[in-house]
Order: C-alpha cells, then sequence, then structure tokens
C-alpha cells in the first residue's frame, strides 16, 4: 500500500543535520521512539529492514524512505550484507500526517494575500520508493552536508536552500492535485486583478466554467481559503497599503477597494485588524 506524507509548508520544513552511515552484516539499525525528526534516508548500497509501529519496510538501493518523528522505529532483520545511505534529520513545525493519499493541510502561521503567491502550502512526499533523479539528489544531498559543516558563516542558509531542493526532488503530484493548483493559481490572479469590482461565486464560476463548490475548494485544499474569505483579506491589506502611503479619505479608500458602504469597510477593516481605519492609520503611519 502506497503511503505519503503531507507536511504543511508555512513554516517551511527545516534542514537539522544529516551524514552518511555504513552498517556491515549482521547489524542492527537504532531502536528509537523519541526522536523528535523526521529521518529522510536515500540508500546507496545493500538492504535495510526497517520496521515502524510494528510495519516492517524493505528499503533497497537506489530508493528513499521517510520515517516519523516521535514513533516507533527499529531493524525487523538484521543487515545481510553491507549497507549505507544518506540520512537527513528535518523539522517540522506546523501540521503532518502520514495517510494512504496526499491531503490538503492547513498553514501553521497567518498567510497574507497581497504579497505572498503559491499554488499550495502543503508538501506531499512519498513514504517509500524510487526516487527518479537518483544520483542528482545525492549530490545536492551532498552539496548539503559540506555546506552546513565547512562554511559557518552562511552555511546553515545555504543548507536549508539546498534541503528544499531535495525535498523538491521527490515531491509527488498527484493529478487532482495538479488541476486544483493550476485552477487556484488562475482564481487568486483574477481576484487580485479585479478585486474592487463584485466578485461572487458565480461570478467566478461563470469564468472559470466550474461548479461553484468545486472553485471554493481549489482554494481552500491549496491556500487554506475560501474565494470570499481571500477577496476580504486582500482587500485589507490593500485597505492598510492606501492607509499607511497615502491621503485618501476612508470614503475614497473604502470605494477604491471595492466597498459600496464605507461603515461595512470600516466594520469588517476593525474586525481584519482590531483597529478602526482612522485609528489605525493613526498609530501606524508613523511608526518605522
Amino acid at each position: 500500500m502506497k503511503e505519503y506524507l503531507s507536511i504543511s509548508c508555512l513554516p517551511i520544513p527545516t534542514f537539522i543535520e544529516g551524514n552518511h552511515v555504513v552498517f556491515h552484516k549482521g547489524d542492527l539499525h537504532p531502536n528509537r521512539t523519541n526522536l523528535q525528526y523526521f529521518v529522510l534516508m536515500f540508500m546507496t548500497k545493500g538492504c535495510l529492514y526497517i520496521a515502524e509501529d510494528g510495519i516492517n519496510y524493505t528499503v533497497k538501493k537506489g530508493e528513499m524512505f521517510i520515517l516519523q518523528p516521535k514513533h516507533h522505529h527499529y531493524s525487523w532483520k538484521p543487515m545481510d550484507q553491507e549497507t549505507t545511505y544518506y540520512w537527513l534529520h528535518f523539522y517540522v513545525s506546523g501540521e503532518w500526517r502520514q495517510s494512504t493519499s496526499p491531503i490538503s493541510l492547513h498553514p501553521a502561521i497567518e498567510v497574507p494575500t497581497l504579497h505572498f503567491r503559491t499554488p499550495t502550502l502543503t508538501l506531499h512526499l512519498p513514504k517509500h520508493g524510487k526516487v527518479p533523479e537518483f544520483q542528482k539528489t545525492i549530490d545536492v544531498t551532498q552539496l548539503l552536508f559540506d555546506e552546513s559543516t565547512d562554511s559557518p558563516d552562511f552555511g546553515f542558509w545555504r543548507s536549508q536552500q539546498l534541503f528544499i531542493d531535495v525535498l523538491q526532488s521527490i515531491q509527488v503530484h498527484s493529478v487532482e492535485e495538479s488541476k486544483l493548483n493550476s485552477l487556484s493559481a488562475r482564481i487568486q490572479r483574477y481576484l487580485r486583478e479585479n478585486f474592487n469590482q463584485k466578485i461572487t461565486n458565480e461570478t467566478l464560476s461563470q469564468i472559470f466554467h466550474f461548479h461553484p463548490n468545486y472553485i471554493s475548494r481549489a482554494l481552500k485544499d491549496t491556500i487554506g481559503l475560501t474565494p470570499t474569505e481571500f477577496l476580504i483579506q486582500y482587500r485589507m491589506e490593500e485597505a492598510e497599503k492606501r492607509l499607511l502611503n497615502s491621503n485618501l479619505t476612508i470614503s475614497e479608500i473604502a470605494e477604491d477597494i471595492g466597498f459600496q458602504s464605507v461603515y461595512y469597510f470600516s466594520t469588517s477593516f476593525k474586525k481584519y485588524t482590531g483597529y478602526a481605519p482612522k485609528k489605525y492609520r493613526q498609530l501606524k503611519k508613523y511608526v518605522v
């Protein structure tokens, strides 16, 4: 049965440490239950007989495998030949889940719609399987290790960049996920370009030729917001920008971002920021 790790990308997974390990015939993998990191392994030689929570796996040369944090893992059988692999510990502070199919997860932090643009906020990784470009992934992994140990001044940041490259080399995209990502990106682009117009789910349905429920799902499953929530948040961020960087009146800003009622705008803005627009401008405009 195919298994996947679905991981919220915000905050992004963080590389902690890694190395290349050699086991000899008769050796056993450490028996652990309290490791707080994910363990990503790339098999370069031999065969690893690893169990997690009572389920046995056989990981062969050219394959990858991921152990979950704080789950019981151990060898279910000693090594029967020399076995080598690269291992990487990484930490996830947001939500993650192992399941038989990729699932969408909400970010652990609020996502701004004005400047942050991405088709999806969930990383999907296979738990076990072959790596499409195995040697290329190994080369990047080795470079990651070199950067993290040989460049103390900026090695941490460079190693994090390389670790993201490693994750991207093994991530999976289902056909349905790709469709949702593509549609989500198109919807987001339309909402940004037309945020000051009257837009409903029916409007989006007519433009993109999908049922309103599917339109809503495309955004909710990829960025955690419905079209209405995205539109309101984007308008509020545009309002903040105008309040701090222009001399437009509150009424002019309300009309500029698509509100027909200044009272409704003020109510929405206070709900979003905790301040009425005028008060927000007074408090924030000259704060560096």
